[in-house]
């Protein structure tokens, strides 16, 4: 703005050059200038207008056409409501407002604004009010935002209490109609031809225009390129409809005869078919702003997910009155069941039951029908169950079962299997849900008991490793053995052992590679510095793997300490691992790296380490083991097959 004012003509402005201008009025302008707050200065009888480049956004296509103009001149349109702010600020006296309403034209139309500013006089050299001051900011998208989210808030309120479809579609369009302040709002449905809409009631204000409500009217009368618009799911926005070409002469008159001039419609096209739409009209032209767009667009949409939940659920209590009549029908198959048999609402609250249920349960039917399942469901077990059963309901799922445990009406633990299932209605919404109940109190005692004797195998037999590592050391001890050899043996013992103890946890089903890895290594970790850096995914293997790839990585971290990059105190070992899905069956490549240990140079015999990776791994995995003595450091390649 400096700049523009040193170019501007001021022969026309009342203040005159502005080297004529009194040393307080430069004061106020060097002030506002240098200022990124939105500022002005009006100054003399006539309020000379002048402002700065935060405040030339505000004037929008009034800049810089304002620069020097009366401060009337400028803002007629809002003169009424600021002329009295503006007399008290000449008179000496400050003024203030908070998010003050005024309707402004700076961008060739009207516009609701809103405005937080205060008014100051600004006296001259010899004391007098000569000027006034103004520091401003536009609220207008914070005040707007606020009306939306109550707007909001109201409506979802209403459409809660509600539950028949038209009171819904009539309540929207009054909240809508009266938040915008428009002449009529209504909600039109699409007949399957996607040719016909019909209004069954809309909202008018004041009786300027006529209600729709109970029309039915062809769409193409509005004209082919107006509805070809919304049948492509395209919100419609008219300002005017005798000055849009989409609309034209030939078919104007379908608008007046309605008396709009202006409409927003939100076109509801629900899977692939033009179902329903929102409309709003004025009666004379109107420019629309992006945000009463969007909010007729989000009440659109709100309002048919009111609706079609509001059909779901009329469409849900006639088919519960429907299957209340076959009740008596299916109660005898389900009392002569062996199975418990419980049939659950979307909350999961119990329907019906059948008698064997009550029996596992120790619950009468009319107990558990004042229950739901989570209430019988052990803690423990609450939240896996709760997963499953909402991706059911949400159709995520078609089935599930899961082995659970109850809490029998005395206190004690019923172990359950449940298969559970969903009915839907004729266009796949959830009804309710199904679940068959099979007491495996017995077949979890017997598989109690297996745990039992696995573990107690697994103890005997980690006592034999215990065994078998004694009389090593003791035999070895008063050997001519070189201690290098014992402690060798002894680690390797132990490193099967830990392996061992890996398998015992799992019950020698398999175990997790990453597992197996951390208890290997755990010893060469070193102040609680990792110098082993491992990375790779969950990767299970068999047992006989498992017990391999230890020793493997036994070998390799042993070797590594006496020679390699654990030898000193800088070196680092990169231990990685993948699965290669491209074959059949899937590979496990894995890589171990040295980095920053002593040079490596390639040893002139392989002593039974070396062997046992190269040889006894790949024959144990039936792959591949590949050594390389790399000058920086020893890396070894593993590349195995994974059976199922």
């Amino acid at each position: 703005m400096g700049a523009t004012m040193r170019v501007h003509d001021w022969s026309a402005s009342p203040l005159g050059a502005p080297e004529t201008w009194p040393q307080s009025l430069r004061s106020v302008v060097g002030l506002l200038l240098g200022s990124k707050f939105p500022m002005f200065v009006a100054w003399g009888e006539d309020l000379g207008f002048l402002y700065n480049d935060a405040y030339a956004e505000i004037l929008g296509a009034k800049h810089p056409a304002a620069l020097g103009s009366r401060f009337y001149d400028i803002w007629a349109e809002i003169w009424p409501d600021i002329s009295p702010l503006i007399d008290a600020a000449m008179a000496g006296e400050a003024t203030y407002r908070e998010n003050l309403p005024l309707v402004m034209n700076r961008k060739g139309f009207d516009e609701q604004t809103w405005f937080t500013f205060s008014y100051s006089p600004v006296r001259d050299e010899s004391g007098r009010v000569a000027g006034m001051f103004c520091a401003c900011t536009e609220t207008t998208g914070t005040v707007q935002a606020d009306r939306r989210a109550r707007f909001h808030v109201e409506l979802s309120e209403r459409l809660a209490t509600l539950s028949e479809p038209r009171a819904m579609t009539r309540v929207a369009a009054s909240a809508l109609g009266t938040h915008i302040g428009v002449v009529r709002a209504g909600y039109g449905e699409i007949d399957q031809s996607e040719q016909v809409v019909t209004v069954e009631q809309d909202w008018t204000r004041d009786g300027i225009v006529a209600s729709l409500a109970g029309e039915a009217r062809i769409l193409d009368a509005f004209g082919p390129a107006v509805i070809a618009e919304l049948r492509a799911g395209r919100t419609l926005i008219v300002e005017d409809c005798l000055d849009d070409p989409r609309v034209g002469e030939d078919h104007a008159t379908s608008w007046a005869g309605i008396g709009c001039r202006a409409l927003i419609v939100t076109p509801l096209v629900k899977e692939g078919r033009f179902r329903a739409l929102l409309y709003v009209h004025e009666a004379t032209p109107r420019h629309w702003t992006a945000t009463e767009v969007m909010l007729v667009e989000r009440v659109a949409h709100r309002t048919w997910d009111a609706v079609e939940r509001a059909r779901i659920e009329r469409d849900l209590r006639d088919r519960e009155a429907a299957l209340r009549e076959n009740e008596q029908r299916l109660r005898a198959t389900y009392e002569h069941v062996f199975a418990g048999i419980s049939e659950v609402d979307r909350s999961g609250g119990f329907l019906r039951v059948n008698e064997r249920l009550c029996t596992i349960t120790g619950y009468s039917r009319e107990e558990l029908l004042g229950r739901s399942f989570w209430d019988l469901t052990h803690l423990d077990d609450r939240e896996a169950d709760l997963e499953r059963f909402s991706r059911l309901m949400l159709g995520k799922t078609d089935t599930y079962t899961v082995e659970k445990r109850y809490i029998h009406k005395d206190g004690h633990e019923v172990w359950v299997e449940v298969a559970a299932s969903r009915v839907d209605d004729s266009s796949g919404h959830p009804l309710y849900g199904i679940s068959v109940i099979q007491d495996i109190g017995e077949r979890k005692k017997a598989e109690e008991y297996q745990r039992l004797l696995i573990h107690e195998l697994n103890h005997r037999v980690k006592n034999t490793l215990a065994t078998v590592q004694s009389i090593a050391t003791q035999t070895l001890r008063g050997s001519e053995t070189p201690v290098e050899t014992r402690e060798a043996l002894e680690s390797r013992l132990f490193a099967l052992s830990r392996a061992h103890n890996v398998l015992t946890r799992e019950n020698w089903e398999g175990a997790l590679l990453h597992e197996i890895i951390g208890d290997v290594i755990e010893p060469y970790s070193s102040g609680g510095k990792d110098r082993i850096r491992c990375h790779g995914g969950r990767v299970h293997l068999v047992p006989r793997m498992a017990l391999a790839l230890a020793m493997a990585v036994h070998e390799l971290a042993t070797n590594a300490a006496k020679y390699g990059a654990l030898s000193n105190w800088t070196g680092e070992v990169h231990l990685t691992w993948m699965m290669d899905h491209t074959p059949v069956p899937p590979l496990l490549l894995m890589r171990w790296e040295e980095k920053g240990g002593p040079v490596v140079e390639p040893p002139s015999r392989k002593g039974f380490g070396s062997r046992l990776i190269e040889r006894s791994l790949a024959h144990d995995l039936s792959g591949e083991v590949r050594i390389e003595y790399a000058p920086t450091g020893l890396v070894c390649y593993v590349e195995a097959p994974l059976p199922s």
